[in-house]
């Protein structure tokens, strides 16, 4: 569960997380802290965020159809079972 919203979580930053890189790239100078700082503060971070929301939203969607069991199927519980606990599972 933690390594799935971590996924989801890196999905979120990944877009400002590139475009800085890509800032830093294209400009092939090294910022002083006082540049980055302005930098940082002068990013489209609405369309950032926007953008890793998409790309969250879109690996929920491709979670939720690619796992999962059959629909339909008869829901039994966990129990015990000769001193053994039994998972749970659909029929």
């Amino acid at each position: 569960m933690l390594r799935t919203t971590l996924f989801h979580i890196a999905l979120l930053m990944a877009p400002a997380v590139l475009f800085f890189l890509y800032l830093l790239i294209a400009r092939k100078t090294r910022l002083s802290k006082s540049e980055a700082a302005k930098t940082l503060r002068e990013l489209p971070w609405p369309w950032l965020l926007g953008a890793g929301l998409a790309l969250m939203a879109a690996s929920l969607v491709a979670l939720s159809f690619s796992s999962g069991d059959e629909r339909g199927g008869t829901y039994v519980p966990p129990h015990m079972e000769d001193g053994k606990v039994v998972p749970a599972k659909v029929e």
